[in-house]
């Protein structure tokens, strides 16, 4: 039985990205109500709802984290808990592997799950999740990815820990 691992963001990074993030959001307003033409107020106002969103789950993920105490994510012997807007539960035997996988300069840990379980997670997905799931399977090869930033833990850290876990359990023949 291996030890129950929590990862947790990093206060000061989380607050520092929500700081950068709610500044494009105002940077953004000023473009947007500051500008005569059409498609710098567009993108202004584009700017404020994509930052300042981003900014404020920065802000509620953290502030969740502190006053409940749960972590980002709970990585048992059975499963990666991943607590975000909503609990995402990645059951290690529903999983092939993981991998790292890099856009522009972000790195995520991808999920590759087993023919069946792949099916059905696309099945049992709302309109707007299965979109998302095929958006990530173009993009990643892969329909979930846990992303490691704001915490201490590197992708490539992460993802030889959930592989580790994800391999079949082997007994000694000497037992």
């Amino acid at each position: 039985m291996m030890e129950t691992v929590r990862i947790y963001h990093s206060t000061w990074r989380m607050l520092l990205l929500a700081l950068a993030s709610l500044a494009f959001a105002v940077a953004g307003f000023l473009m947007a109500i500051h500008s005569t033409k059409g498609f710098h107020i567009v993108v202004g106002w584009i700017g404020v709802v994509f930052f300042g969103l981003g900014g404020l789950y920065m802000l509620y993920a953290t502030l969740k984290e502190r006053l409940t105490g749960k972590p980002f994510l709970t990585i048992t012997d059975e499963a990666v808990i991943m607590e975000g807007i909503k609990q995402a539960v990645i059951l290690f035997a529903d999983v092939e592997s993981f991998n790292v996988v890099k856009m522009g300069r972000q790195e995520f840990v991808a999920v590759h799950y087993k023919p069946d379980v792949e099916r059905q997670k696309l099945d049992e997905a709302n309109t707007f999740g299965r979109s998302i799931r095929w958006l990530n399977l173009r993009l990643v090869n892969a329909q979930e990815n846990i992303s490691t930033t704001g915490t201490g833990m590197k992708a490539q850290e992460l993802c030889d820990l959930l592989n580790e876990r994800t391999l079949p359990k082997r007994t000694s023949p000497f037992t």
